[in-house]
């Protein structure tokens, strides 16, 4: 069942232990290659999720690299992956989930799915039982969010479908951006979405690629670095209470 986004806005970790999971898991985030909004927002969720005490380990591509610092982040490790499809990308995630298996914390494997890679068959059971999309508020970009939803379930009928909302101006904004998106959903496919939440201010994003720093030491009481962090509390939250 979709999460109201009413709900997840002021959403924090902490309040209780969580049992974990027993393995690593993977999360694809969807979107295209050369889509620098996606590659800030994964970076700066790795450095999050890092903190909340996941190992993370992000298999990267060369378009994500060339807009990466060469510094490590302390727990996130980054495994560069030239692959050209959906198969490729699931061998890289398989090494990436061995090397985390060894890891006392739990871990997370990311990674950035292009839509055309998108098919039936092993490789997409192994990739996308977990996604991320990054969806804009107006009725265009909901649909091709839906587009999306329809062809990661025809792969992985067993996925779940994240969203997160950005370039909203305010929260009645996203609330009604979510809803709308989650009825359009519904209408068109048998597919359910989770909301995770808004993220704020997409120009910070750019703005931490740019200086080469995570917006938690950039710019730490900014809105957008605390709606990155909200966001990754609630995929921390869902990681610990699920089991692919």
């Amino acid at each position: 069942m979709a999460r109201e986004l009413a709900d997840v806005l002021h959403h924090f970790l902490g309040e209780a232990p969580l049992a974990e999971r027993l393995g690593p898991a993977s999360l694809a985030l969807v979107s295209e290659p050369d889509d620098a909004f996606a590659v800030g927002v994964t970076w700066n969720l790795a450095h999050e999720l890092a903190r909340l005490g996941l190992a993370v380990a992000w298999v990267t591509s060369l378009a994500d690299e060339e807009l990466l610092p060469p510094d490590a982040t302390p727990g996130l490790t980054r495994l560069l992956s030239p692959a050209p499809e959906l198969a490729g990308l699931a061998r890289a995630a398989a090494e990436a989930h061995a090397k985390l298996a060894a890891a006392r914390a739990p871990g997370l494997v990311l990674l950035r799915v292009p839509p055309a890679w998108i098919a039936p068959g092993p490789a997409a059971e192994r990739v996308l039982p977990w996604t991320l999309q990054l969806a804009g508020p107006d009725s265009g970009r909901r649909s091709r969010a839906i587009a999306v939803a329809r062809r990661v379930v025809a792969a992985c009928p067993r996925a779940r479908l994240g969203v997160a909302l950005h370039e909203v101006r305010t929260v009645r904004e996203a609330e009604l951006a979510f809803t709308a998106l989650a009825r359009e959903c519904a209408e068109r496919s048998s597919a359910h979405l989770t909301s995770y939440g808004v993220l704020l201010d997409d120009a910070e994003i750019y703005r931490s690629l740019l200086a080469r720093r995570p917006l938690a030491l950039l710019r730490r009481d900014a809105r957008a670095t605390r709606s990155v962090s909200d966001v990754a509390s609630l995929l921390r939250a869902d990681f610990a209470t699920h089991d692919d």
